[in-house]
């Protein structure tokens, strides 16, 4: 009992840094090395969609993957941080019943292996890139990514931009966002953000995604543009939902404020790029509300075919 106190006491930690960061309304870490399951927070409901389950050899371990469906584009759902892949649960029969669907677990997550390689952002795309290829699925994709999976998204993208069809980021976060905070808040706001801040060093022997956090955030910053796709930021309307408690109310309306104004930024990365706000929704819009996020990949799902039949 001791030792799950100890867990739960970490993980909510972690909560309320990656609350700050992008506002998530879950606990951070699913993660093999996490006695804590994610249904304890979550509704995950369980789905009788047919699929194709295994594991994929990726170099120096071996990740879970499931492919749901037929027909192209294939899409690819990309879990936020430490999240399994069942956690699409809510949308996957709808999407499924569209076209090819494919999920994974990040290295050290679900039943993937952890392995040798690091576990940051860049290493985690050239993983699924891997996995992809040895799947066989056509290209081009359409990669969803929420929260931190919106990360690993982007940087695929950066790295492979001729695999790409489309990109949506379901309430991601931009790589500046904690820097923002930073010169905002004041007094004992920014002393309680600050106190937080200096829990998460990367440590001398990184392991787990967790570890590399602020790695994969400077990888981000160097990362090469988005190349010019089809491009949706899918942000929640109600950033209050996970907002911290310790810190005060003109610091919370701040740091939503601010949170908006960053979602925007993203917007700004492909030209032509569309956002969809979803009012009164919290972190974890696609099991909220699984229409809300369903609606704009079939319409991108639509728009890559008609663009390939073009």
């Amino acid at each position: 009992m001791k030792q799950k106190l100890s867990i739960t006491s970490r993980l909510l930690i972690g909560i309320i840094i990656i609350n700050l960061i992008c506002f998530i309304s879950i606990p951070i870490s699913f993660s093999q090395a996490s006695k804590v399951s994610p249904q304890e927070h979550i509704r995950i409901p369980e789905i009788s969609t047919p699929k194709i389950d295994s594991m994929i050899d990726v170099g120096s371990r071996k990740l879970h993957c499931c492919v749901y469906g037929k027909g192209s584009p294939i899409v690819v759902l990309v879990s936020g941080f430490g999240a399994p892949q069942a956690y699409w649960n809510s949308v996957i029969p709808d999407l499924a019943a569209k076209t090819t669907i494919v999920t994974f677990d990040r290295a050290g997550i679900g039943k993937s292996e952890i392995g040798d390689l690091p576990t940051h952002g860049e290493q985690a795309a050239k993983d699924l890139h891997v996995l992809l290829e040895k799947l066989g699925v056509p290209r081009p994709y359409i990669l969803v990514g929420h929260s931190y999976g919106g990360s690993v998204a982007r940087l695929f993208a950066s790295m492979y931009p001729d695999n790409m069809g489309g990109l949506i980021l379901e309430d991601a976060q931009h790589e500046d966002v904690l820097n923002e905070q930073l010169k905002i808040l004041t007094g004992k706001d920014l002393e309680a953000l600050e106190q937080m801040v200096a829990r998460f060093s990367t440590p001398d022997n990184p392991k787990t995604e967790a570890d590399y956090r602020n790695i994969t955030t400077e990888q981000m910053r160097k990362s090469k543009p988005l190349p010019q796709i089809p491009f949706v930021v899918l942000t929640a309307g109600d950033r209050s939902k996970a907002m911290p408690p310790m810190f005060s109310d003109e610091a919370k309306e701040q740091i939503a404020k601010l949170g908006l104004e960053m979602q925007q930024k993203l917007v700004a990365l492909i030209p032509g790029g569309k956002q969809i706000v979803v009012e009164g929704m919290g972190h974890n819009i696609h099991s909220e509300k699984p229409e809300a996020l369903i609606a704009p990949v079939v319409e991108m799902i639509n728009e890559v075919r008609e663009k390939k039949e073009n």
